[in-house]
């Protein structure tokens, strides 16, 4: 049996715009990733893979 401990945070107004920031790109890479794929599926009958996706992340 697994031990669960439930924490409550309460940032502070500097912490919750960072954390909003930081969850708006994680969202954001996610749909352009996920569109990426069902765009390549769409053309290719194969979705994109996981180095295909890390190498989107390469600048």
């Amino acid at each position: 049996m697994k031990n669960v401990a439930k924490v409550r945070i309460y940032p502070t107004n500097e912490q919750k715009e960072a954390l909003s920031q930081a969850f708006g790109c994680a969202r954001w890479l996610w749909n352009n990733l996920l569109n990426a794929t069902n765009e390549l599926y769409k053309e290719t009958g194969k979705g994109l893979s996981q180095i295909g996706m890390n190498s989107r992340l390469e600048l």
